[in-house]
C-alpha cells in the first residue's frame, strides 16, 4: 500500500477505511488540464453534453458528448479485480449506453439520420431489449425514405420483448410507430416539411360504379350488411363472403352494398380484382403491393416477401376505418394475406368456389332469380311498356336464361336493341340447345365465355364429369346414377360430384329425395363441349349403363354421331 501511495503522490490519497480502503480524489482536471481517472473526465464532458442538448446547442453537444466516448478504450473495468469489476460495471455501462443515445439525439438534430443508419443496425443488435435505440433505429430508417423497414424494427422489437419478457413495448415506442404509420409531420427532417405526408392521408375510393338497375336480391343485401356491421371479436375485422355459380351477379351484389356502406368506412374504399377464374390469378403479394400503393405508401417502402407485405398491409391499417372489396377469388390461400386484423375494417369478397376454408366466415351462397326477379330485371332492360302486351312471353324468357342474371341481362339488352322482336321469339331461339349460348352474347358479356372460366378451373376428371352429365336430360340425379353414367365407384364418382359442386357447377339436391341438379346453361355448355370432345359412343354407353333411353347425338355442325 506504501508503494501505491509513492505512486499516486500528491494526485491522490489512500486512507484506511474498512473492510478496505478508499482512494480519494480531487474534482476536475490537474493543474496541467489532465484527469487523473478516465471516470472522472468521461462524467464530466458528458454533464456538459446533456447541458448543451437540453439547451437547444445540438452542434455543440455532439462534440461534447463524443469527446465523452472518446474515453472509454476497451470493456469497462478491464484488468481489476471481479469484485469491483461486479460492483461497478452495471453502472458505469448504462451510463455509456445514456451517453451514446443522448449524442444519437444530438446527430439527429442536426440531420445526420442517413450516417446513423449502419451504427443503430449494430447497436440494436447488441441491445436488442433497448426500447430507446430501436425507436431511434426506426426514426433513422424512416428519414431515410424506409418506411416499411422502420415498421419491421418495431415488430422485431415487439416479438423480442414478448418472447424475452412477456411484455409489451412502452407506450412511448408505440406512439413513434403509429407515427410512422401516418407520415406524422414530427418526424420530419429538422428544417424540411414532411414527407409528402397529405398523400399519405388522402382516402382511396376505388369501387367500381354500382349497377344503376340493380334488381332483387333484398334479403342478401341484408345479411351482407348485417355482416358488415358485426364484429366477433377485437382484432377482428367484418368479412362477408359471397359464392356462387358463373354469371349469378357476385359482384354486382357487393357492390351494391359496398355502395350503401361508403359512409361508415372513412378512411377509404379499395378494391382488388384477384383474376380467381382466369388461368393466372393473382399472386396474393402483388395484391398487396396494390394496396399498400393505394394506401399511400410509397413502392419504394414496400418490402419484397408475402409476409412481410402482410405485416406492413396490417400495420398501415391498424387505425383505420377502410372497406375492402376482394373480387373473383381463386381460394382461401389468395384471401387470407388481404384480411386486416383492424376492427375498423370491413371485407367484402366474392369467389366461385365456397371459400369454407376461410376461418371464421359463413358464405352466402347467392342463387339464381327467382321467377319475378328475372321478369323485373326484364322490365327494367326492355322497358315495361313493350312487355305488358305479352307478360307471359316475358317470363318465358326468363325461364328460358334459366334465371341467371348475366343471361337475363343479356337477353333483355339484346330484346331493347332489335324493336322488331318479341320476348316470345327470342325465348324460342333460347330453348334451342343448339343456338342457346351463341344467342346469349352481347358485345363483351357472354354466358359462354363465363362458363369456360370455371370449366377451365376443374381438373380433368371433374371436366369430363360434366360433359357426361349433361347428356342426363333429367331434372335431379343420384350419386349412384352418376357413378354409373361415369363408370366410377360409388365413392369416386361422390368425390367428383363434389369438385362440381364446389364450384357451383351442380346444385345438390336436399330433401327426401336427395340428389344433384345441374342448371339448363351449364347443361347446355356440357353437352357442346361433349359434342366437341367426347365420342358419340362412349355417350351412348354411358347413358346404357345408367338406364336411360338416350336420343340421337346431334354435333354442332348437325350431323349425326
Amino acid at each position: 500500500m506504501s508503494r501505491l501511495r509513492q505512486l499516486l503522490g500528491d494526485h491522490a490519497e489512500v486512507v484506511r477505511q474498512r473492510p478496505g480502503y478508499l482512494l480519494r480524489l480531487p474534482d476536475g482536471p490537474g493543474q496541467e488540464g489532465t484527469w487523473d481517472t478516465d471516470v472522472a473526465e468521461f462524467e464530466h464532458f458528458a454533464a456538459l453534453g446533456r447541458d448543451a442538448l437540453a439547451a437547444g446547442e445540438a452542434d455543440r453537444a455532439a462534440d461534447l458528448l463524443r469527446r465523452a466516448l472518446a474515453v472509454w478504450r476497451g470493456p469497462v473495468l478491464g484488468g481489476v479485480t471481479e469484485f469491483l469489476a461486479e460492483a461497478e460495471r452495471g453502472r458505469l455501462e448504462e451510463m455509456r449506453l445514456t451517453v451514446l443515445e443522448r449524442r444519437i439525439d444530438a446527430d439527429f438534430a442536426l440531420g445526420r439520420h442517413a450516417e446513423l443508419v449502419s451504427e443503430l443496425i449494430g447497436l440494436s443488435a447488441a441491445h436488442p431489449l433497448r426500447e430507446q435505440l430501436c425507436g431511434q433505429l426506426m426514426t433513422a430508417l424512416y428519414r431515410c425514405g424506409r418506411q416499411a423497414d422502420a415498421l419491421t424494427v418495431y415488430q422485431d422489437c415487439r416479438r423480442t420483448l414478448a418472447d424475452e419478457l412477456g411484455i409489451d413495448p412502452t407506450p412511448s415506442l408505440q406512439g413513434l410507430y403509429q407515427s410512422i404509420l401516418v407520415a406524422a409531420p414530427v418526424l420530419a427532417t429538422p428544417g424540411e416539411a414532411a414527407p409528402r405526408a397529405e398523400e399519405h392521408r388522402q382516402a382511396p375510393a376505388e369501387l367500381p360504379p354500382a349497377l344503376w338497375d340493380f334488381t332483387g336480391r333484398e334479403q342478401e343485401a341484408i345479411r351482407l350488411r348485417t355482416q358488415l356491421a358485426t364484429r366477433p371479436r377485437a382484432g377482428t375485422p367484418a368479412v362477408g363472403v359471397v359464392t356462387g355459380m358463373p354469371g349469378v351477379g357476385k359482384t354486382s351484389l357487393v357492390l351494391h352494398v359496398a355502395h350503401q356502406l361508403v359512409d361508415d368506412y372513412v378512411d377509404g374504399q379499395l378494391w382488388v380484382d384477384l383474376r380467381g377464374s382466369s388461368s393466372s390469378p393473382l399472386d396474393p403479394a402483388d395484391a398487396l403491393a396494390d394496396l399498400l400503393r393505394a394506401l399511400g405508401v410509397d413502392s419504394r417502402d414496400i418490402p419484397a416477401g408475402l409476409p412481410e407485405r402482410t405485416r406492413l398491409y396490417r400495420s398501415t391499417l391498424a387505425d383505420r376505418r377502410c372497406l375492402i372489396m376482394l373480387d373473383d377469388a381463386a381460394g382461401a390461400w389468395q384471401v387470407r394475406p388481404l384480411v386486416p386484423a383492424a376492427p375498423g375494417c370491413g371485407v367484402l369478397v366474392t369467389g366461385r368456389s365456397r371459400l369454407s376454408a376461410l376461418e371464421g366466415v359463413r358464405p352466402l351462397v347467392l342463387g339464381t332469380f327467382t321467377r319475378a326477379e328475372a321478369t323485373a330485371l326484364l322490365c327494367r332492360t326492355v322497358g315495361e311498356e313493350r312487355l305488358a302486351a305479352d307478360p307471359e312471353s316475358a317470363e318465358e324468357l326468363a325461364e328460358a336464361c334459366g334465371g341467371l342474371p348475366l343471361a337475363v341481362r343479356i337477353a333483355g339488352s339484346r330484346l331493347a336493341a332489335r324493336p322488331h322482336w318479341t320476348p316470345r321469339s327470342l325465348a324460342d331461339r333460347l330453348t334451342d340447345p343448339r343456338r342457346t349460348l351463341d344467342e346469349l352474347c352481347l358485345a363483351d358479356l357472354r354466358v359462354r365465355d363465363t362458363l369456360e372460366a370455371g370449366y377451365r378451373r376443374l381438373a380433368e376428371p371433374a371436366q369430363r364429369a360434366l360433359r357426361m352429365l349433361a347428356r342426363h336430360d333429367v331434372p335431379s340425379f343420384s350419386a349412384r346414377t352418376a357413378s354409373l353414367l361415369l363408370e366410377l365407384p360409388l365413392d369416386a364418382a361422390q368425390d367428383v360430384l363434389d369438385l362440381l359442386v364446389d364450384d357451383h357447377l351442380l346444385e345438390p339436391v336436399e330433401g327426401e329425395n336427395r340428389g344433384y341438379r345441374m342448371h339448363r346453361l351449364v347443361r347446355a355448355f356440357g353437352l357442346e363441349r361433349a359434342t366437341w370432345g367426347e365420342p358419340g359412343r362412349e355417350q351412348h354407353a354411358a347413358l346404357d349403363r345408367a338406364g336411360r333411353p338416350h336420343r340421337r347425338l346431334v354435333s354442332k355442325r348437325g350431323e349425326v354421331a
